[in-house]
């Protein structure tokens, strides 16, 4: 997997990610106050958007002069990094954390169902959005998000087993962590209009 900081350091990367930034907090937008809230906690805590990045980087593959990425490629990034977010919520639940990020978790300072919920909200805004960008898009995401829930099933059957193999781990984490690193980048260059050989390529490259 990609080297963050490196990706970071990409001409014109800091202000594709700043309008990322813009972005996460506008489509999360509740008419609900405290939904809102809750929804964008975890947003204005801060991480790396690594996700978002990698769609960036891989929609700008075959440019030679990089620009700025367009504004399907940063709702692209968004919807990746939505899941992202919408996953962490809910895996604060399972595992009863108390922070993220250096703050109070979601589930520790306003609990469970809300937690759940809000969840639920980011992985529905973030399906919308990969709608809006196609049906290709949109089946990606969900099965990624299928993904993530089968890898996250193994882990919890596996929770202190000693005699676990490393296949075993290795498919946990393929579900939990590469899925959605090889989707960002996948959906990056399909918004891109990129052929297919670039689009598996930077795919195995997230992955």
């Amino acid at each position: 997997m990609a080297n963050p900081t490196l990706l970071h350091d990409l001409p014109g990367m800091a202000d594709d990610l700043t309008r990322t930034e813009a972005e996460l907090r506008r489509v999360v937008e509740s008419d609900d106050p405290f939904l809102t809230e809750v929804a964008r906690h975890l947003i204005d805590a801060g991480g790396k958007r690594v996700r978002p990045a990698l769609a960036i980087a891989s929609s700008m593959v075959l440019d030679r002069n990089a620009g700025t990425a367009t504004p399907d490629v940063i709702r692209g990034g968004v919807a990746v990094e939505l899941v992202h977010q919408g996953s962490l919520y809910h895996d604060d639940v399972m595992d009863e954390a108390e922070t993220r990020r250096r703050v109070q978790s979601v589930n520790a300072r306003w609990g469970n169902l809300e937690a759940i919920l809000a969840g639920d909200y980011l992985l529905a805004r973030a399906s919308e959005i990969a709608a809006d960008l196609g049906n290709q898009v949109a089946g990606l995401l969900a099965s990624t998000i299928a993904s993530l829930c089968e890898g996250q099933i193994r882990e919890l059957r596996h929770a202190f087993d000693v005699d676990r193999t490393e296949e075993s781990y290795l498919t946990s984490i393929a579900g939990k962590t590469a899925s959605l690193l090889a989707t960002a980048a996948r959906i990056g260059a399909i918004v891109a209009g990129h052929p297919d050989d670039i689009v598996d390529a930077v795919t195995d490259f997230g992955h």
